[in-house]
């Protein structure tokens, strides 16, 4: 007989479990956005036009302003990469909004 101990987890805490769990979620997705940018500066289909993109954290940060549609405008893409831009920009609109 097998003895099993659930855990309980108070209102907050389940609150603040959904909340961490939301913003876990929210940066892989930016994360998959960030790969796809790459993927697409890789396959040549466009890129970014300052000089100093030159990691996957710049691309990520990029990213992350870009889900969030903060969108500072000091790193922007150029080429087809635009287009992705904007659908994140969409999807992270929709997501980030609809929480």
């Amino acid at each position: 007989m097998a003895v099993t101990k659930q855990i309980s987890l108070s209102r907050s805490g389940n609150l603040l479990f959904a909340l961490y769990s939301l913003a876990t979620a929210h940066i892989l997705e930016a994360g998959l956005y960030a790969v796809g940018f790459n993927l697409g500066e890789i396959m040549g289909i466009g890129g970014f036009a300052q000089g100093n993109v030159s990691s996957f954290m710049d691309v990520f940060y990029f990213s992350v302003v870009n889900y969030s549609s903060l969108g500072l405008g000091d790193i922007y893409p150029t080429g087809h990469l635009r287009f992705l831009a904007g659908i994140e920009a969409l999807n992270g609109f929709l997501l980030i909004r609809g929480c």
